[in-house]
């Protein structure tokens, strides 16, 4: 996953989670005004259902008046409670939603109209004075006291609903507030909280992440070897793994190009820096352990001659074929090289009782066998001047190049056996 992805992706955690926090909120202040007009609605039904019993109250008490005064204020009482009843039951039926208070407004209105009918009926059976008149009177008037009751029953009903689902509606709002409490007051706190946390988190490992690169950097500055890169797939992965490969690549370009510094590209051996270089800390050691020290100065006769008549490629051949003699006749623990044209130096070291005369028969003895070989061009031909150090003495590699360069010169004059050892 891209570095920036992952960033974006911290980013946003927290502008999620106020977004959440937000519409949550607004969710549950939602939930509560809803709830707040479902109360409102409900204690309007209450309100109405008991202004519906003070109506029928009023007409009831309007007609018995009416009956037992014959005021005309009474029955005028009667008519307006009427009124208003009609005016309550209107009202109410636009304020019910449930089905079960509408089916009971239904019955509610049906009773209404039976009782205001059986009003009208004791008002005409009141108007005539007779036994039978008063007699229909008292049946009106006890059937319109059950009618009564019986209204007074239902919207008694009606009110015990409304007050249920009024408690419902609160509990409902409280509950919406509380959750938006928890909400706005805990949840999104913490959640802003370990949002911070990621981030610090997230931050620092990217600090840790460039904190390597870093250190790789600086390894790959002083020369030395470099830390395991990042595993990771996003940006700075691929740069600390790309930067590990550079510090790889060069440090093998460094070591072609101390190769190139210190071996002679023809022969393989040292070339003059190469054989400096180890030649003095050989000698140095070589001082600290007492151990014994010759030097062998080679120089190839005869290779204008060969370059002049037979071409430079051929002296080429005959420069590596000494170098083959070199190889076969020291030991890997002696230092070999080729200071430069003709000229060629191998460093012997051992116990004091080192023999480097055997040396340098050992490499006539090669050259001679290079030379049996069928097919040749040319003959091989070695001038070689030897010089030793007493084991323990300190001298430059300078001056035992120096004193074999002497014998070297002897030998090349005479052509003669070996000369002695020159010690300095």
């Amino acid at each position: 996953m891209p570095l920036r992805s992952k960033m974006l992706a911290m980013s946003t955690i927290p502008v999620v989670v106020l977004i959440f926090a937000v519409a949550y909120a607004v969710s549950a202040q939602r939930t509560a005004s809803r709830s707040n007009a479902e109360v409102d609605r409900t204690n309007t039904v209450r309100q109405l259902l008991a202004e519906i019993q003070n109506d029928l109250a009023v007409a009831e008490s309007g007609v018995r008046g009416f009956l037992l005064t014959d005021r005309a204020a009474m029955k005028a009482d009667y008519e307006s409670a009427v009124i208003d009843l009609r005016r309550d039951l209107a009202e109410l039926d636009l304020r019910l939603v449930e089905d079960l208070q509408r089916k009971r407004l239904e019955r509610v209105q049906e009773l209404v109209d039976e009782r205001v009918a059986t009003f009208r009926a004791a008002l005409r059976a009141g108007s005539v004075q007779t036994p039978d008149g008063q007699a229909r009177l008292v049946t009106y008037l006890l059937h319109g006291q059950t009618i009564t009751d019986a209204l007074r029953g239902l919207t008694e009903q009606m009110r015990a609903t409304a007050d249920a689902l009024a408690a419902e509606r609160v509990a409902a709002r409280d509950a919406a507030f509380q959750r938006s409490y928890r909400v706005e007051v805990l949840a999104m706190p913490a959640a802003l909280v370990a949002a911070m946390v990621l981030m610090v988190g997230f931050t620092a490992g990217i600090v840790r992440r460039v904190h390597k690169i870093r250190n790789n950097a600086r390894r790959l500055d002083q020369g030395r070897p470099l830390e395991d890169p990042d595993v990771s797939s996003d940006e700075l992965g691929s740069l600390s793994r790309a930067l590990v490969r550079t510090g790889s690549h060069l440090s093998e370009l460094q070591e072609e190009l101390r190769q190139l510094a210190t071996v002679d590209e023809l022969t393989g051996l040292a070339n003059r820096r190469g054989f400096f270089a180890l030649g003095e800390h050989e000698l140095l050691v070589a001082a600290r352990t007492r151990a014994a020290v010759a030097l062998l100065f080679v120089d190839v006769d005869g290779l204008k001659r060969v370059n002049d008549e037979l071409g430079h490629s051929m002296g080429d051949q005959l420069l590596k074929e000494t170098a083959d003699v070199i190889r076969e006749t020291v030991r890997t623990s002696d230092l070999a090289g080729r200071l430069g044209g003709d000229e060629f130096c191998v460093l012997l070291m051992g116990d004091p009782q080192l023999d480097p005369q055997r040396a340098l028969d050992r490499m006539r003895a090669t050259t001679a066998d290079h030379n049996e070989r069928r097919g040749r061009a040319f003959r091989l031909s070695l001038s070689i001047g030897l010089s030793s150090i007493p084991a323990g003495r300190s001298v430059t590699l300078e001056e035992l190049i120096d004193a074999a360069d002497e014998g070297m010169y002897e030998d090349k004059r005479g052509k003669r056996d070996p000369q002695p050892v020159r010690s300095i």
